[in-house]
């Protein structure tokens, strides 16, 4: 029995030493600054400006959020004004979004600036990275009334709003991926300040040097998702289809319906030194509201038919605007690698301009499979 008594006598002793330790380590929420959302912009001489926003625990405090603007050379360079600022120990390894303006964006070496993410392993690459149209300042000092605490409040929305496939989402770890990658070009949430409120309008396109291109809308980013073969759910659309407008002013042609399912065939070819692409979306629909009179049962084939062809002109579109600006947020490069190895080697470290110059075909079939308790 003494060797069992004598174990149970170190175990205590052993457990008694931990929870001192333990109790050593403890630091008050009230003493640390944690730092939730990081901002990063330009001044109107061009200086870095940085922003930090942080939740505040102390209970004598009126505001909810402690938000911190320092200018600077680099990120760690800010953290060192920062320190000086506030009262408590500054803890970054909970940043849940970046916000960065679009003055620096319209410069190509902007990713420069994020180095510091990627070499401090307290960050957590799961961040998300949001572009921002006007003001960084005013979407960070922001303080909604009804809403939770801001930081938390942009990062629900905006995964929410992927999850309805209006935008795209892109995190530190997908940033860095999109920007080594030779085979795709990189894409941000967009969103901007509106009168009441922070709105994700879309997603912004940017070159293979990280300089943004040009910004699409939700329905654009619907389309986008479906390209890229990576929507959540179900999609919306509402669509105006011309054949079917009256002379009333509510028979507009337009129809909204959800498309339920979108299966993607894509081949790959090269002829006559140019990438073929052809690119078929399948999709059964679902209706969900009409302004015009149409049969549906007995006339779903021509419907279906007005359906494919304004999907078609949409994504074609679509497509033809990447080529003109060079990039390629789809991926197709990455199946030029992995079709046409030997072409591909050729255009790879240029591959935005070949991808402007292939030819790209996209085509829609629909099925109206629920049109609803009415004709």
């Amino acid at each position: 029995m003494k060797p069992m008594r004598t174990s149970l006598i170190l175990f205590s002793i052993f457990a008694l030493i931990i929870a001192m330790s333990s109790c050593n380590d403890q630091l008050p929420l009230e003493n640390v600054t944690l730092s939730l959302m990081v901002g990063l912009d330009l001044d109107k001489e061009n200086n870095l400006v940085i922003y930090s926003s942080s939740p505040v625990f102390n209970k004598e405090a009126k505001e909810k959020n402690e938000v911190t603007q320092v200018t600077g050379i680099t990120l760690k360079d800010g953290r060192n004004e920062f320190e000086g600022r506030v009262s408590a120990l500054i803890s970054s390894g909970k940043v849940q979004n970046v916000l960065i303006g679009k003055q620096i964006l319209a410069h190509p070496d902007w990713f420069k600036l994020m180095d510091a993410f990627y070499r401090d392993p307290r960050t957590s690459e799961t961040a998300r990275v949001i572009a921002v149209e006007g003001s960084v300042e005013e979407i960070i000092k922001f303080a909604p009334r009804n809403k939770r605490r801001l930081s938390m409040h942009i990062a629900k929305l905006v995964d929410t709003a992927h999850m309805h496939n209006l935008v795209q989402v892109t995190t530190l770890f997908d940033l860095h991926r999109l920007m080594f990658n030779k085979g795709i070009t990189p894409y941000l949430t967009n969103m901007r300040k509106d009168t009441e409120d922070v709105v994700a309008t879309g997603t912004l396109l940017l070159n293979k040097k990280g300089k943004y291109a040009y910004a699409i809308d939700h329905t654009e980013s619907e389309l986008l998702l479906m390209l890229q073969n990576d929507k959540q759910g179900s999609l919306s659309f509402t669509l105006v289809l011309p054949e079917e407008k009256g002379d009333s002013l509510f028979d507009t042609g337009g129809i909204s319906f959800y498309a339920l399912q979108v299966q993607r065939d894509l081949k790959v070819s090269y002829i006559q030194n140019k990438f073929h692409f052809d690119i078929q979306l399948t999709m059964p629909v679902q209706l969900t509201e009409k302004y015009f009179s149409v049969d549906v049962r007995n006339d779903a084939a021509k419907l279906e038919g007005e359906l494919n062809k304004q999907l078609e002109m949409k994504a074609n579109a679509l497509v033809a605007n990447m080529q003109k600006h060079e990039i390629d947020p789809i991926g197709l490069g990455d199946y030029a690698r992995g079709y046409q190895f030997k072409a591909w080697e050729i255009v790879q470290d240029d591959w935005g301009h070949a991808f402007s110059e292939a030819e790209i075909q996209v085509t829609v079939k629909t099925k109206i499979k629920n049109m609803g308790e009415t004709m």
